[in-house]
């Protein structure tokens, strides 16, 4: 069955970039999910996980008309897990694979956060943080910082740039080990901030979120090929290759 002969879609979308392990089932606009910590054994748990989401939803995996994975940035090898199932996937069954920003899917996921600005924050190690900044109406997310490799510092003070925000919701493990810097910002600037401890994203937002990236890309079909990891930095192996 083509995309569009049927209302409406099985939406599968995944998300390994953390420490949390993200897989959303839409059948038939019912939602089935994981969401939990694993840390970092997605190569280990993910198919598993996956096998008892399709039982459950009583749903084959060739019945999947698109497919949604966060792309990063984040871990390395959670992006590489996610990113490279997604794509095995989309070219065994010839279907859309929609590669979305992870932090954007986070973000998507708060609840009754209309009109504020999302600020999440993976923890990258080395005093920084993959982060991102979003502003949400509903379930439409607008991207105002486009996520990547940044000290706490430095994306708080680009948002202070932005004249017309105040308010800020901070999620993520990387808000969390940083939420003193966070403190200190506020009191400073009068910014006001909410962090939501360990904070889960939530299925039917990401689902929804595949959907309507598909939807906005006006294309029939997206070649599996175009979804590629977004580290946002070079690796340590990298780095020292460089230096040779």
């Amino acid at each position: 069955m083509k995309i569009g002969e049927k209302y409406p879609l099985n939406i599968l979308t995944i998300d390994t970039s953390t420490d949390i392990e993200l897989i959303a089932l839409s059948v038939d606009g019912k939602i089935f999910q994981y969401c939990d910590y694993t840390k970092m054994s997605h190569s280990i748990t993910m198919f598993d996980n996956l096998s008892s989401l399709l039982s459950q939803a009583e749903v084959k995996i060739n019945e999947i008309d698109i497919i949604g994975t966060g792309i990063g940035p984040g871990s390395f090898t959670g992006i590489r897990i996610a990113v490279s199932t997604a794509r095995m996937f989309a070219q065994i069954l010839k279907i859309p694979l929609v590669g979305i920003k992870s932090q954007e899917i986070y973000a998507a996921s708060v609840q009754e956060g209309d009109n504020k600005t999302i600020l999440t924050a993976f923890d990258a190690k080395k005093s920084r943080v993959f982060a991102g900044a979003y502003t949400l109406n509903g379930s439409a997310t607008n991207e105002i910082i486009e996520p990547g490799d940044y000290y706490m510092e430095e994306i708080l003070e680009s948002i202070k740039k932005r004249k017309d925000i105040r308010d800020i919701i901070c999620i993520g493990d990387g808000c969390e080990r940083y939420i003193d810097i966070i403190d200190n910002f506020s009191k400073k600037t009068g910014f006001f901030y909410t962090n939501i401890d360990n904070f889960l994203p939530n299925g039917k937002a990401a689902c929804e979120l595949t959907l309507k990236k598909y939807n906005e890309s006006h294309k029939k079909y997206i070649d599996f090929e175009d979804t590629i990891p977004f580290y946002a930095r070079k690796s340590d192996a990298e780095l020292s290759k460089s230096k040779i």
